[in-house]
């Protein structure tokens, strides 16, 4: 953890766009990813959709359809920075039994950040929100 410490990974990034293999593997949506100074973070990514609910309370279906796609969870992280990895620690998901670490290799350049899990070609770039 780089705790009290900055790092460039520090505070909030907005959800641009993921690639598997080059090719756009979720096109559209809308996110957040947070890292706070003290070791916090938190993601958020909703996938577009036209989605609205008839009643007052989200039926079955509205309600798997608003989740379809919903990536959240908070938790805290750790950074190797000799390896250029980050750990999300997850202690809360919007998704059943997602409770495992996850390492992302990260890369920053400028105001674009991009994260991969290790030894896959998939990538999630975010772009600094000021």
């Amino acid at each position: 953890m780089v705790s009290g410490l900055f790092h460039p990974l520090h505070g909030a990034w907005r959800y641009v766009t993921a690639t598997l293999d080059g090719n756009p593997s979720r096109p559209n949506g809308k996110g957040i990813i947070y890292y706070a100074p003290s070791g916090d973070m938190v993601v958020q990514v909703s996938p577009d959709s036209d989605t609205t609910k008839a009643g007052a309370k989200p039926t079955p279906e509205e309600a798997l359809a608003a989740l379809d796609g919903y990536i959240a969870y908070f938790g805290t992280y750790t950074i190797d920075a000799a390896a250029k990895t980050v750990t999300h620690h997850r202690l809360g998901s919007v998704q059943p039994g997602d409770s495992a670490d996850l390492v992302r290799r990260y890369t920053i350049e400028g105001d674009r950040l991009t994260l991969s899990p290790p030894g896959t070609n998939h990538e999630v770039k975010w772009e600094r929100i000021k």
